[in-house]
């Protein structure tokens, strides 16, 4: 079955500034609102960045002092050396580098140390090399904030050297003749967040006297290389991306037409993703397991056919970078699924003689995805193994680290992502010794998250709407795409679409409304959603322009399925509402209207502590072997336990499943799975009782508080979300105002004036779906039947084998409303309460 993420929805507020907006869509200003963009001035700059609105790189500390010694070395045709890093924001920072000092005359090349020989940064034998060239000043890019050692050693062989970076600096600074990082102390620029590349470029365009045509020259790379680091996209940084994709789009530069021709995108309109997904990775792999060199030279090259070569070189390389990845990511699950007890670690350790260790930062992020688990990947070379950890939101790997740094040769990172070094033999003891730390914070089971920006109603789903988050581009880190969600949507028509039929394209309908839809990846779950009568899903919303069509679309980002119409719901169903239609209203009138609520001050309640999922938590005590009584309201509530526990066969031996509750139907059963929205009694020898779902109102669940016997532990594990289930039943019993009228006109076209007609109750339910999107139940039609005879509308009717015949009144009817019926009346007091108890969140 479909496994989906954990939704954590933000609530939809109620906005003041939309006064001063009137064109902007309120969807808009609540997003900018959650990216911390509320005043005028910040909306205006953040809707409209403007390349002018970039500060002045003069205000960077130590960038004066920077531009005076770089001038003087040109001047004096000094040899410089551009000292850069293996990635993306390295790579393009170093040719922004390059270029402006050739502009300038200088005397320059550049060095890139190997990832796998040298590692990141400054190092002695590098400087070494540099030294024997010739170079009086080295400019690092990118790197170079806490090298204090080996900027100590450049200047005892007579070289200067100018860091600028972007990472975060240690307490000390090194000794250099400038060090540009707008995260030191005391550095006073505006924006803290820039990428390496960002700095490269500010110090360009300072050494350029603010030349203009210097911004405008490097905005493709600066853009190539923010995007691909990271950062936060906002301020600066969002300006950098905006301007710098439309350059990339016609780009003049060799080297990126090569490779957007090789990738069919040099006629397609770019974006954060295609940036991050095609044209990064190819220049990051270079860096991993060949020379980065070879991406440098691409990017300056001038010559056409060199550009097409080396972006074949890129392109060669990048496969063989993919091959080794799928390699390392076979043998790393096959060795996880037989040699790692995946119910005791809570952390993935795993090595091998064989990985390389340039890529398996890839695969640990991919694994993570897998197992939803940090995971550390080793790869070992004789005595020492290289290691490149990713973790999950709550369970900081680098904090973890610190606290067996015992074990490690050197380590390092964030909350999220690490690397280190570690002695072959220490690894055993490593792997035992981090998962008794995460024992400590993480549960055994983790469900990934998906953060939804607001829950969109079928109204606010417009081209308009499609059209205007287009002007919160370009997304990314810090400016995350809008993730929307919507309920219930039913399926229209589903399909299969591309290789393999890997995807889905849905036509999806809410009331009246036809949404279009793609799931990308989601082609394998087609059957299953062809059995949900309704759908949650979580989107983006985007503008889809295709052969002259242009509609709102919804990109598919996860799928929650309520309930399945399968042969277990149609047979809870059918139980359920033959058993309480006859009483249903009638009992929760009764109930609702029993009097104060009683007093269930001093009922202690056992919450979900540990927030486990709720057939998760019922599972667990079924376990522990005491008695459970477990009480649910709605069929389909039901349904979701039931499928859960049909393959666990110890469980259902010990279970019984029943709609009333009698001495001789519970006769050898441990545990009691009651399905019944009226029974206010109680189980008297249950030591558990747990509330699986809601009551129809806060009544009924006071009165079974008041009514159980005191040695029972009582578990409340019902959500507020759960009561769409309760309003579900509600609507089946009786529809809303808005149906019925749309029944009783199409029942006055299908009677063509005549006092007694026969219709086929299958082929009005199909009229009827012309109509509205919700599908008539048996019982609800019933029900709406006896409003209209109970408005007078009609006389009589009778159902049988699959008809419904119906005598109208003779005569013109007098108008009546709805409130004449006392049907009406009562489903409407009933639904009054349930909200009334849905407002207090549960009623506990």
């Amino acid at each position: 079955m479909m496994k989906s993420a954990e939704w954590k929805i933000s609530p939809r507020e109620t906005l003041h500034e939309v006064m001063n907006f009137p064109d902007l869509n309120p969807v808009i200003l609540q997003l900018l609102r959650k990216r911390g963009v509320e005043s005028r001035e910040q909306i205006e700059r953040f809707l409209d960045p403007r390349i002018e609105c970039l500060y002045n790189p003069m205000l960077m500390k130590d960038m004066e002092k920077a531009v005076d010694r770089i001038k003087s070395a040109v001047k004096k045709s000094e040899k410089i050396t551009v000292y850069g890093d293996y990635d993306v924001d390295g790579i393009t920072s170093t040719c922004i580098m390059m270029k402006t000092l050739k502009k300038m005359g200088g005397n320059v090349d550049y060095y890139i140390p190997s990832r796998l020989d040298e590692g990141y940064g400054l190092n002695r034998d590098s400087i070494e090399k540099i030294h024997g060239r010739g170079t009086t000043l080295i400019i690092t890019v990118d790197n170079g904030i806490s090298s204090f050692e080996e900027v100590d050693y450049a200047k005892s062989l007579g070289m200067d050297v100018i860091i600028t970076d972007h990472h975060e600096p240690q307490d000390l600074i090194p000794q250099a003749v400038a060090v540009v990082n707008p995260k030191q102390n005391n550095c006073h620029y505006p924006f803290k967040n820039l990428a390496g590349v960002g700095v490269t470029l500010k110090l360009a365009h300072a050494l350029t006297n603010l030349d203009q045509q210097t911004l405008e020259d490097n905005l493709e790379l600066a853009a190539l290389g923010t995007i691909a680091d990271i950062v936060p996209l906002l301020d600066e940084n969002r300006i950098i991306a905006k301007y710098g994709l439309k350059h990339l789009e016609k780009t003049d530069n060799k080297g990126l037409k090569a490779m957007k021709s090789l990738l069919n995108i040099s006629d397609m309109q770019l974006d954060t993703t295609k940036v991050s997904f095609l044209l990064a990775p190819r220049l990051n792999a270079v860096g991993r397991i060949s020379s980065a060199e070879i991406a440098v030279e691409l990017l300056l090259t001038g010559d056409e056919t060199r550009a097409f070569e080396l972006a074949q070189t890129l392109e060669s390389i990048n496969q063989e970078r993919q091959a080794i990845e799928s390699k390392i990511l076979t043998q790393a699950r096959e060795m996880i699924e037989k040699d790692l007890d995946l119910d005791e670690d809570r952390v993935i350790v795993a090595s091998s003689q064989e990985w390389h260790p340039g890529v398996i930062g890839i695969v640990a992020s991919k694994l993570v995805e897998i197992y939803n688990r940090p995971c550390i990947l080793i790869a070992m070379e004789g005595e020492e193994g290289k290691g490149s950890g990713r973790s999950i939101p709550g369970f900081n790997i680098f904090e973890a680290l610190s606290q067996v740094s015992h074990l490690l040769t050197r380590y390092g990172g964030h909350e999220q992502a690490a690397g280190l070094a570690i002695s072959v033999n220490n690894i055993e003891i490593f792997r035992e010794e981090i998962n008794k730390i995460a024992g400590n914070t993480l549960n055994r089971k983790y469900t990934p998250e998906l953060n939804i920006d607001m829950e969109l109603k079928e109204e606010d789903i417009t081209l308009d709407l499609a059209g205007q988050l287009e002007l919160l581009e370009p997304f990314g880190y810090g400016n995350p795409k809008p993730v929307f969600m919507c309920k219930n949507f039913c399926v229209n028509h589903i399909r299969t679409v591309g290789n393999e039929d890997r995807h889905l394209k849905l036509s999806l309908k809410k009331k009246q409304k036809q949404i279009a839809a793609i799931g990308f990846n989601f082609g394998l779950y087609k059957e299953e959603l062809n059995m949900a009568p309704v759908l949650d899903i979580a989107f983006y919303l985007e503008v889809n322009r295709w052969q002259g069509i242009t509609e709102p679309q919804l990109k598919i980002k996860d799928i929650k399925i309520p309930y399945l119409q399968d042969e277990l719901l149609i047979k809870i169903e059918e139980g359920y509402y033959r058993r309480f239609f006859s009483n249903f209203k009638n009992e929760m009138v009764r109930l609702a209207s029993s009097g104060p609520l009683p007093d269930t001050s001093s009922t202690e309640f056992i919450k979900n502590e540990d927030n486990l999922e709720k057939n998760e938590y019922v599972k667990k005590l079924f376990l522990k072997g005491r008695r459970v009584l477990v009480i649910i309201n709605t069929p389909y509530q039901a349904w979701q336990l039931l499928e859960y526990l049909k393959d666990m066969e110890d469980i259902k031996n010990d279970t019984g499943v029943f709609f009333s509750l009698n001495p001789d139907t519970e006769r050898g059963k441990k545990n009691i799975i009651l399905i019944n929205p009226v029974d206010i009694g109680c189980k008297k020898n249950a030591d558990d009782i747990v509330f699986y779902d809601a009551p129809f109102s806060a009544q009924i669940l006071g009165l079974r508080l008041k009514n159980m016997s005191a040695g029972s532990t009582i578990h409340a594990i019902f959500k507020k979300a759960d009561f769409r289930f309760n309003h579900m039943v509600c609507q089946k019993m009786l529809p809303e105002i808005e149906d019925i009228r749309t029944i009783h006109g199409l029942l006055n076209r299908l009677s063509s004036g005549k006092l007694r007609f026969v219709i086929n109750i299958s082929d009005f339910k199909a009229q009827l779906r012309r109509y509205t999107d919700f599908d008539l139940h048996y019982m609800g039609l019933i029900n709406v039947l006896k409003v209209f005879q109970e408005m007078g509308v009609m006389m009589d009717f009778k159902i049988k084998q699959g008809f419904i015949q119906i005598d109208k009144q003779s005569g013109q009817p007098q108008k009546t409303s709805l409130e004449t019926s006392n049907t009406y009346r009562e489903f409407v007091f009933i639904k009054k309460k349930l909200k009334e108890f849905e407002q207090l969140q549960g009623g506990i």
